[in-house]
């Protein structure tokens, strides 16, 4: 088939601006997806969730060495279910959103482990420190490969990553470890 003249300029725009990661694209349905994390205060867990975070995925199976997740979370959004917790997460000694806003986790390798599982390697930057995370996950699309879950967890230190300040540095009141769990609906993104 022959391309007039401007459409092959758009064509090539198009090309020119696709991720050049190389695995399928995938977006994600925030209202079918979790973003969760699970800590201990006064020993007890509590349970919290973020509300606004973007993934962005790419992600073949077959094609590890070309997949990758990059995922950006609005530190603001944290719930916890207690106002006053809340109030105190996002502050100065925890998050400090008003001078970081924002965490940002990119894939650096991925590994299969077994039929649909996988660990991933990362990056995770929060109050501007950067550190390694490794992440377990399963992918398990569709008979009709349009659709996917993408569901795993992870598990970090945040006193690694300066939340916590003050007071909040003894860790038998406010533990030291936090696990998070992440439960994506993701769509094949088109061609």
């Amino acid at each position: 088939m022959r391309l007039l003249p401007g459409r092959v300029a758009a064509f090539a725009l198009a090309l020119a601006s696709a991720p050049a990661w190389g695995a399928a694209t995938w977006t994600n349905d925030p209202a079918a997806s979790q973003l969760t994390f699970v800590a201990t205060q006064a020993g007890g867990e509590f349970e919290g969730r973020f509300t606004r975070f973007t993934p962005v995925i790419a992600f073949d199976p077959d094609d590890l060495a070309h997949s990758r997740f990059v995922v950006d979370t609005d530190l603001g959004s944290a719930q916890t279910g207690e106002a006053e917790r809340d109030r105190v997460l996002k502050g100065e000694d925890f998050f400090s959103t008003g001078q970081w806003p924002r965490a940002h986790f990119e894939t650096t390798t991925f590994k299969a482990t077994g039929p649909g599982r996988f660990d991933a390697s990362g990056r995770l930057t929060l109050r501007n420190v950067t550190r390694e995370v490794r992440l377990s996950f399963t992918f398990k699309p569709a008979a009709d490969g349009r659709t996917a879950s993408l569901a795993g967890t992870t598990t970090v230190q945040r006193l690694d990553f300066g939340v916590g300040r003050g007071q909040w540095t003894d860790t038998q009141w406010v533990g030291n470890e936090v696990r998070i769990r992440f439960d994506l609906r993701l769509a094949r993104a088109a061609p």
